[in-house]
């Protein structure tokens, strides 16, 4: 009986744990519905009056006319005509991710185009991680306020997977990328809390991702786009070691079913 009472109380414990895990901030789009459903607070910077995000090709493509342009859509998980910002992103660890392909070409000086995810707060300091195509090559940038910027060079500009990962106890945020899917490259790492400015961090994030571009000549659909967004809750090692402890008295009440049996 008393196995069954602490299997009992630490089974309570990681569905809770679990629960605190699924805020309604997590979720993913592979862009295949087309819907913007997820994705209806929409912004523009600066003096561009043109730039698009658009949901085609089983994608996200960005596209604009001459001249600077750009858009951001925010993450809104539940579908809901605002975008989701609730404290638990703060206090939860995640992890934001996105393949992004830029194979721009043409840039000349000063020129960019960049397509990319990012964080922000009510008062729009913000950390961002981005595939960016220039004169002088393909980078992936990590760039945010109070934070210098990174430019780490890269040949492949097809599919590469750009991951921001909130650590909520050490109130870090790391920037990396990938060119498989699967082993991560670290760019940089930036601290919210003590970098941005105005409002506190505390009241969670705005999750967007964006296309920006200064190019004096249009970009078309199907030359810079993203594919397969997701933003998924990261358990913190107390639960891991919940779970563990759940898995080591599974393992006692099993053995002494077996000898009960064998008696």
């Amino acid at each position: 009986m008393k196995t069954r009472y602490l299997l009992g109380v630490l089974a309570g414990c990681c569905l809770s744990a679990l629960s605190l895990s699924a805020q309604t901030f997590v979720g993913s789009d592979n862009f295949d519905a087309g819907s913007t459903a997820k994705w209806d607070y929409v912004y523009r910077l600066n003096s561009a009056t043109q730039g698009s995000l658009d949901f085609t090709n089983s994608r996200l493509d960005f596209s604009k006319s001459t001249g600077l342009g750009n858009q951001f859509r925010l993450w809104d998980s539940d579908g809901t005509t605002s975008p989701s910002v609730v404290a638990t992103s703060f206090t939860t660890s995640w992890m934001m991710t996105m393949s992004v392909t830029n194979t721009l070409t043409g840039a000349t000086g000063s020129e960019f185009a960049t397509i990319g995810i990012q964080v922000f707060n009510d008062d729009n300091s913000y950390s961002a991680l981005m595939l960016s195509a220039t004169s002088t090559g393909n980078y992936v940038r990590a760039e945010g306020n109070g934070f210098s910027t990174v430019n780490t060079a890269t040949a492949d500009n097809t599919d590469v997977t750009l991951r921001l990962a909130w650590d909520a106890s050490a109130k870090t945020l790391a920037a990396a990328y990938s060119l498989d899917g699967s082993s991560f490259n670290a760019v940089a790492t930036f601290h919210p809390v003590t970098e941005w400015s105005g409002t506190t961090t505390a009241n969670g994030f705005n999750f967007g991702v964006f296309g920006n571009s200064n190019l004096s000549a249009a970009i078309s659909v199907g030359s810079v786009y993203a594919d397969n967004f997701a933003v998924s809750a990261v358990p913190e090692p107390s639960t891991y070691a919940a779970f563990a402890g759940l898995g080591a008295l599974g393992l006692v009440w099993w053995r002494r079913r077996q000898r009960v049996a064998a008696a």
